[in-house]
């Protein structure tokens, strides 16, 4: 399985980069830097957990970010209100890589290593609920983005398309939020106008979201 952490873990690297080019870019397209910032940090987490060559950042950085990071958009969602489903999808990220943090920290303080830890009754029971209910949760999400892209790319289609001679405008179909997908902004133009766009968020988000609930059913 070596080759296989290895490869996700170049992905997850390139992830963060994507984001991290994002980030640079952000208040020029009009995109929140919170959020490719959080998305950024992730990618560069995930590589280094997927890392068969271990992680050289001290895990209680990785700890202060991710903490960080759950507790602002808890503070946005909370602000914001329910709608906020985007900031609510921050804080399950934030606190899946702490739990994936807290129970990587917990194997390698286990006398007899990451067996004896897996062994337990009480540890190794909730922790696989918790993971189940996790990579669950990151299932739905890819799934709840790949439907919304289609139907955004219906919809992008059928405005295209010129409306016949008197077909009331109010039946158009409408444009499809994609914002809490990762989808969400203005068409861009320029340099890098292919990292910039939001397909390049879309196909980030769906593949972040997925490595994650492989990287969760892993830990079972």
């Amino acid at each position: 399985m070596a080759w296989f952490n290895a490869l996700l873990a170049c992905v997850s690297l390139g992830l963060g980069l994507l984001h991290l080019v994002r980030l640079a870019t952000a208040r020029r397209d009009g995109r929140p830097v919170a959020g490719e910032a959080s998305h950024a940090v992730m990618g560069f987490g995930m590589a280094a957990m997927f890392s068969p060559v271990g992680d050289p950042v001290p895990a209680a950085m990785w700890i202060a970010a991710f903490g960080l990071s759950a507790a602002w958009f808890a503070a946005v969602a909370l602000r914001t209100g329910p709608s906020s489903d985007d900031a609510g999808h921050h804080v399950v990220c934030g606190v899946a890589m702490l739990f994936m943090l807290s129970l990587g920290l917990g194997e390698r303080a286990a006398p007899g290593g990451a067996h004896a830890h897996h062994t337990a009754a009480g540890p190794a029971a909730w922790t696989s609920v918790v993971a189940i209910v996790l990579a669950g949760y990151f299932a739905w999400h890819v799934m709840r983005c790949g439907d919304r892209f289609a139907a955004a790319r219906r919809a992008r289609t059928a405005l295209a398309e010129p409306v016949p001679a008197g077909v009331p405008a109010e039946i158009a179909p409408p444009m499809v939020d994609m914002a809490s997908c990762g989808h969400g902004g203005a068409v861009v133009e320029g340099r890098l106008a292919a990292v910039r766009a939001p397909q390049a968020a879309a196909v980030a988000h769906l593949v972040m979201a997925t490595s994650m609930a492989v990287m969760l059913l892993g830990m079972i």
